[in-house]
């Protein structure tokens, strides 16, 4: 199931769904900062490419929630 979050809910070992120029990947969130004008994020796929990104706060994430 998936659930829309905001962005600063978002905690390491989360499954995020992140759009790319690839596609849609699934990653499984390693690591997340706070900073002062939103999220930094990294996280890995299924097949272990590391991603990493960012949202500011207040913006929704979409998480699968097993």
């Amino acid at each position: 199931m998936t659930i829309d979050v905001l962005a600063e809910d978002l905690q390491p070992g989360d499954l995020l769904e992140l759009s790319t120029e690839l596609g849609t990947q699934t990653l499984r969130l390693t690591h997340v900062e706070r900073r002062t004008q939103g999220i930094k994020f990294m996280g890995r796929n299924r097949q272990g490419v590391l991603y990493s990104s960012g949202m500011k706060y207040g913006e929704l994430a979409r998480c699968v929630r097993p």
